[in-house]
Formats: C-alpha cells, structure tokens, sequence
C-alpha cells in the first residue's frame, strides 16, 4: 500500500500511475487526490478505498473498446475520404471494402456487413466512437461516479450503435427491457437516462446531430412499475424498501450458528450489533485505530462515515481478543482483499447471505439489516435521532446542527450505545 501514497507538506495523497494505453483516455498519466490525512496509517487505510476505485475505471476503460466492425468501417469512410482529397475519383480501397462487404453476407455475416457498411459509406454518426471523446469531457472529479458513468455509456453503445438508432420506440422497447428483462428499479433506470441525455446534448454541441429535444425522458411507465413494485413490497413485508430490519433475536439465532462453524463471521455479525457498523467500515477496522474503549472507522462511503464508537461494554472482550490476536493489523484479522473492489468484505458477506438463506430469510433481510436493527433499537430507547446520525456516520439534515455543532462527546455516545441489548446473549 506504501507505493500509492506520497506526502506533500503534512498531508499524505493517494496516487495510482496510469497505464500508458489507457492515458489518452484520462487525458493525464495520474491519478492523485488528497486523504486528507496525516496519519500514515489512515492515509493508507483511506488511499486503499481510491486505488481501488482508479483500478476498476482503468479496467472499464480498456473494456470500453470499440465495436471492431464499425471502428473497421470508419477506417474505411477515413481512407475513401483521404483518397478523395489526393484527387482519386475511383479509389481501390473502396472496391476491397465492398468486396469484403458481399463476402460477409455470403457467409451469412448481414449484422457485420451492415456494420461496416453504414460505418464506411453513410453519414450515419457511429456512437462508439463518439462517447469515447465525450468520455474526456466527463467533469465529475468523483471516481466512482464517473466509473458509474462509463459503465453505462457502454450500455447505450451497445444498445444504440448509431445515433439514427436512438429513436423513441428502440427507446421504448430499452427500457421494457430494463424493466422486465433486468428488473431494475427506477433510480437505476434514471441514472441511464441521465447518461444518455448527457451524450446526446455532447452530439448537439459537437454538432453531429441538430438540436432537438432529446428523446431520452423517464416514461411514465418506470414511475408506474415502481409504485407497483413498492405495493407489492409493502404487502409482503409491510415495508416499502427492499431491505428490513431483523428482529433481535432473529440476528442472535444467526450469530448463534455462525459460532459453531465460522468463528470469523461471528465475530463480524457480533460488532455489527453493537455498533450499526456497514460491513465494509467493519472489515476495514484497523487495530492501530482501534482500543477497548472506542473503535475508529478510518473507511467508510461518505466523510461523515469517518467516525468514532464507543466500545458497547459487551462488545469489549471480543474487541480486546481481536487486538491481541490480529496477524495482519486488521480487528478482523485475516480476510483477504478482493482485487477489483479493494475490499476485505466479499467473500466474508457472501458467507452470511449463504447462512442467513439456510435458515430460511430471503432477500428482504441482509447484512445491512443488523444496521437497521441497530437504528430501530436506538430509536426505541428514545435516543436523540442527531446522536443516532452520528453513531450511524450519517449526515445531519439540521442545517445548524450539521454545519457549527462539534457533534457529541463521548460520553455521550456510549450512554446511548449502552442502551442496546439484544435476548439471551451468552457468549
């Protein structure tokens, strides 16, 4: 990890070299952006998070290749283009391509033909190639957004070939798809939407189509189907969102049987109890940042993630075995980080959605749940809901609150963290 931070002054950043085939792509040869942090320690602890997520855009990137056929055909359409301006009338080239062309269809290769076809002879705007330079113009500094971005540019290339393509009924009939076929949900749907128009106003400024107003609006339909799904959601759980709470004794019965057999996931499923703790923030606990007394979440999916919790007096003999036995500096010692995430927390998750099915909890109920049930106690116990925000490392709605208050001790937090209890503990 050492390799990818540097320190400038007191601050340590992250780096990540970029490849040199993917740099045109970026349009620099680095990746570079403050922690934040002079501690070594969470430096690293927080450099990991963006390293990993610089990884999984390079890799989107280089996946980001073109349709070979079309890049062919535009190869073509250059080189008849180029002859044409050196004065050649009846340039050889073009006989190779339709001669390439006829074979194609002989062999029963239309869509290829047609690929390269309309690629090499019409005027037709062939969107590969497009979206690989509004790629570059992308002005979200956030990794996983502009990740996000490019996954679904992707997509719409692969959906929508040319820009002629892009009319309202294939429109109609992608987000059928996504619908039925993908299952998506309407945020997911509005994100590609979003995407889409993003590209589409990128073609009107580049003047490759004229302006016009963009066929890409959310139709009625995706509200239609969401509020359906949500009904139908509500009258199997009696909640309109995915994911439930367990019940108490509901979350021990799975502790319980993750004892017997896998000492690690216990103790995974035992701090998320006492803390609400995300499992990602719990994998990345690092003993350095941790004590019997509170323990310090150095990586988390927001800056108000980043924060400390009281050790709940029956978490504390766990957390004081974990740091005397840790063989790799992690509380949770042992996990091995997945490559293309960056995280610790794959394959240990993967372990509890397999246990929790086996006894029979579908997919309403997951690891996230144990959050929610943490939330759901905090509040019974009538604990304030901007002590809660805090233990949870959620941002603060209360302007005043979130922007001057230095936030609660201590002290504090441990009276409310105490106040958590959980039926027929025994360890």
């Amino acid at each position: 990890m050492m390799a990818y931070i540097e320190k400038k002054r007191h601050v340590y950043f992250a780096t990540l070299k970029i490849p040199r085939d993917v740099q045109s792509h970026f349009g620099k040869t680095k990746f570079i952006k403050s922690t934040g942090e002079s501690h070594k320690a969470k430096a690293e602890a927080k450099a990991m998070g963006m390293v990993s997520e610089w990884k999984k855009l390079i890799e989107i990137a280089r996946r980001h290749s073109k349709d070979p056929d079309y890049e062919f055909g535009l190869e073509i359409r250059a080189e008849i283009e180029n002859a044409a301006k050196r004065g050649e009338s009846d340039p050889a080239v073009w006989y190779a391509a339709t001669d390439l062309i006829d074979k194609l269809i002989a062999k029963g290769e239309k869509e290829r033909a047609d690929k390269i076809a309309t690629a090499a002879f019409s005027d037709e705007v062939i969107l590969a190639a497009e979206v690989e330079k509004w790629a570059l113009t992308i002005n979200s500094t956030n990794v996983k957004t502009r990740n996000s971005y490019l996954s679904i540019a992707k997509e719409i290339v692969q959906r929508f070939p040319t820009v002629r393509a892009m009319t309202k009924d294939n429109i109609r009939k992608w987000v059928d798809h996504l619908m039925k076929v993908q299952g998506l949900s309407k945020a997911s749907i509005e994100k590609r939407f979003k995407v889409a128009r993003m590209i589409w106003n990128y073609l009107i400024d580049q003047g490759k189509i004229e302006e016009a107003d963009t066929p890409f609006s959310l139709p009625k339909i995706v509200t239609a189907n969401d509020q359906y799904n949500r009904r139908q959601r509500m009258k199997k759980t009696g909640n309109s969102n995915s994911w439930i709470p367990f019940e108490p004794k509901e979350i021990v019965q799975i502790w319980r049987r993750a004892k017997k057999n896998d000492h690690i996931l216990a103790d995974l499923i035992f701090i998320g109890m006492y803390t609400g703790a995300r499992i990602d923030e719990i994998c990345m606990l690092r003993c350095d940042s941790c004590s019997e007394e509170v323990l310090e979440i150095t990586s988390s999916k927001t800056e108000a993630g980043y924060r400390k919790i009281p050790v709940h007096p029956e978490l504390k003999p766990l957390i004081r075995r974990l740091l005397q036995s840790s063989k790799d500096g992690f509380l949770l010692s042992g996990l091995k980080f997945t490559p293309s995430t960056g995280q610790r927390s794959s394959a240990i998750g993967k372990r509890f959605g397999n246990l929790k099915t086996e006894m029979g909890f579908d997919e309403s109920k997951v690891f996230h749940s144990i959050r929610k049930t943490f939330t759901t106690l905090l509040e019974n116990a009538n604990v304030p809901e901007n002590l809660s925000m805090e233990l949870l490392g959620h941002e603060k709605k209360n302007i005043t609150y979130g922007l001057y208050s230095g936030g609660y001790t201590l002290e504090a937090k441990m009276e409310a963290i105490s106040s958590i209890s959980y039926p027929l503990i025994e360890r």
